[in-house]
């Protein structure tokens, strides 16, 4: 009964973290958006137009461009190493269980599954596509069931025994445990990973995860207090079977309350970074449904102990080493310095900016700290557990902009390290109606680089206008990339601010034109350079 117990709660936690993420997320971005609509009293003055820097050298990308692809590779190997002790100790907790002579190619093939998670982290913490993703997914099942075939050869051979055909079957053995073993937890995976709610689907996770211990705990409680004779009377004339539920709803709620703050302190603390946060969760629900399976499968107290233990110590294992592997990966190379992005956009069309921070903004990551203005069109992208913390406790208009002194407070304090993923964080300004301008040029001059998406540019966006005529005063020639498409509207642009005698670079990106958006990105690398 327990194994299903678990699921059933394993599976009421899943399907309140999709309902609960989109709409926190839906409100958050409503208090964004009124936030933005508002006047705080005093327009902040712009600071005064400096003289332009003379144009800069034509430099190269392709250095920057090698390192990053050499840092993919050296992240990959990371993020495999993290995971195949865990990942071992997960299989040899198989073999134990199930009264098995210790076999190496079972041993194998249970752990090289759970090491292809190594897949999803990968792609998290070096915004690789879904799609490229899923091929390399694929490539590294191929790679290790051809491995475990090697081994169930050698190991037959090993026993004197001589080897036949039929143990290439330990191929297809590979992907039928693979698909069995995954296929849960990459469902489940997407769901919390989904880019639409990536920053707020772990966090309602974890505080759920916690929360839904208190209906299966208070189920119990209630059990034992009905066996009892000083409760049965009480039950039956108070609270019934509700009485575990009340009793615990209370303290399991401070638990699940205490376990976000610790995040959202953890996050500002630097001791992990939003990637991080979805990687640690996506191995969490890897080792948590294997858990509730084998729950399932081995009742008794003894299993249990067995079950639980090995997949605390798995899990727990994974944020230690992976925070190792990854200083491996930076370690050996050498970084380009860090070049501040600032990504500017037409607002209104979520699904345009979010691609755009997906395809440039996650990417440049890499190379150095990116900033912008938020909005409710990539609040999605930026939201952090902090962010979600002040939102939960009524404060979220402490994230906005409200003097010169509090803006001046906002660079000293702005977050130009990385991350132990070797990521650089996104710093989003939170702006009033009187704030905008004055924070919007005070990013521009500290800017190595720009991108602004004029896709969908027109005459009623008089904020770009703002920001295009900034531009041009402000930079240097060739510091500014311009992103447009047919819907931009290209005889005022020219009006506006002349691109080429500022020397700012205009570039067709029609979306989901991979091949488009990478010249772009080289553009900047460029234009940072």
């Amino acid at each position: 009964m327990l194994g299903g117990e678990l699921a059933f709660h394993f599976v009421n936690v899943m399907v309140m973290t999709v309902l609960i993420a989109p709409l926190v997320l839906w409100r958050y971005k409503r208090a964004v958006l009124a936030g933005m609509q508002t006047r705080g009293g005093e327009t902040l003055p712009v600071a005064p137009a400096q003289a332009r820097a003379a144009a800069p050298a034509d430099v190269s990308p392709e250095p920057a461009l090698a390192w990053e692809a050499r840092v993919r590779r050296r992240v990959f190997v990371a993020a495999l190493a993290a995971l195949v002790l865990p990942s071992l100790l997960l299989g040899a907790q198989y073999l134990a269980l199930g009264s098995e002579p210790i076999s190496p190619a079972v041993l194998w093939m249970v752990a090289g599954v759970a090491c292809s998670m190594a897949v999803p982290i990968f792609a998290v913490l070096t915004a690789t596509s879904f799609w490229r993703a899923l091929v390399l997914w694929v490539a590294l099942l191929v790679s290790l069931a051809a491995i475990g075939v090697v081994i169930a050869v050698l190991q037959r051979l090993a026993a004197g025994k001589a080897t036949t055909l039929d143990q290439a079957n330990n191929f297809v053995l590979f992907f039928e445990y693979a698909a069995f073993t995954l296929a849960l937890p990459l469902l489940l995976g997407l769901v919390i990973g989904a880019r639409r709610v990536r920053g707020i689907a772990p966090l309602a996770f974890a505080g759920l995860l916690v929360f839904a211990i208190g209906p299966l705990l208070g189920l119990h409680l209630t059990k034992w207090l009905g066996t009892t004779s000083w409760a049965q009377g009480w039950l039956l004339s108070g609270p019934g079977i509700d009485a575990g539920f009340v009793v615990l709803a209370l303290p399991v709620g401070a638990l699940a309350w205490w376990r976000l703050k610790a995040l959202a302190r953890a996050y500002e603390a630097k001791r992990f970074s939003d990637a991080q946060l979805l990687a640690h969760s996506w191995w969490l629900l890897f080792v948590a449904t294997r858990a509730v399976e084998l729950v399932s499968v081995y009742p008794g107290t003894a299993p249990l102990l067995q079950i639980v233990g090995a997949s605390i110590v798995a899990y727990a294992l994974v944020p230690f080493t992976l925070s190792r592997t990854l200083r491996w990966a930076y370690g050996g190379t050498t970084r380009p310095a860090p070049r501040m992005l600032l990504l500017l956009r037409v607002f209104g069309d979520t699904a345009r900016t979010e691609s755009l921070f997906d395809r440039i903004a996650s990417r440049w990551q890499l190379f150095g700290p990116v900033t912008m203005i938020a909005a409710p069109d990539v609040v999605a992208r930026t939201v952090d557990p902090g962010d979600v913390l002040r939102f939960f406790t009524g404060n979220l208009a402490a994230s906005f902009v409200q003097s010169r002194d509090d803006l001046a407070r906002r660079f000293v304090e702005l977050d130009t390290a990385p991350d132990g993923d070797g990521r650089y964080r996104v710093s989003e300004f939170c702006c009033r109606d009187d704030t905008w301008q004055a924070t919007v040029v005070a990013l521009i001059v500290r800017a190595d680089a720009v991108v602004m998406d004029l896709r969908g540019f027109g005459a009623e966006r008089h904020g770009c206008e703002f920001e295009l005529h900034e531009l041009a005063a402000r930079l240097g020639p060739g510091r500014v990339v311009l992103v447009v498409d047919k819907s931009t509207d290209r005889a005022l642009l020219e009006q506006t601010a002349a691109p080429a005698q500022a020397g700012m670079r205009v570039l067709e990106v029609q979306r989901g034109n991979e091949r488009e958006t990478d010249l772009a990105f080289t553009a900047l690398l460029r234009a940072a350079a």
